[in-house]
């Protein structure tokens, strides 16, 4: 029984390795080929977004981690070259986030 609970233990942590993978690739990726700031902060200048407009710390964090988490980094870095403002939904994790700024910034000027 020993040998069965040890198998499966075993198991348990062999998939949890090979499923946070392709997140521990993308970390080491951005951290060993960063040119300079991350894409975030260019990504909410291209939308219009200052960071400190962002007001809720917690959420602007939780991006920044997905940002530096992120496996889409070519898509990414293309979308910014591109110059387009749009296409940025098909692929990043916070355009959600940038979409709710903006709505919250269109709020803050007609006031």
């Amino acid at each position: 029984m020993s040998a069965m609970l040890s198998g499966l233990v075993f198991l348990l942590l062999f998939v949890l390795a090979v499923s946070a993978a392709p997140f521990v690739y993308a970390a080491w990726r951005r951290l060993v080929s960063r040119e300079g700031e991350l894409q975030i902060w260019r990504a909410m200048s291209r939308c219009g977004i200052a960071p400190e407009e962002a007001a809720d710390e917690a959420k602007l964090g939780g991006a920044v981690r997905r940002c530096v988490m992120c496996p889409s980094i070519i898509e990414c870095d293309e979308w910014l070259a591109s110059g387009n403002r749009d296409g940025l939904a098909k692929f990043c994790p916070n355009a959600g986030l940038f979409t709710q700024l903006e709505a919250q910034k269109g709020l803050h000027h007609t006031h």
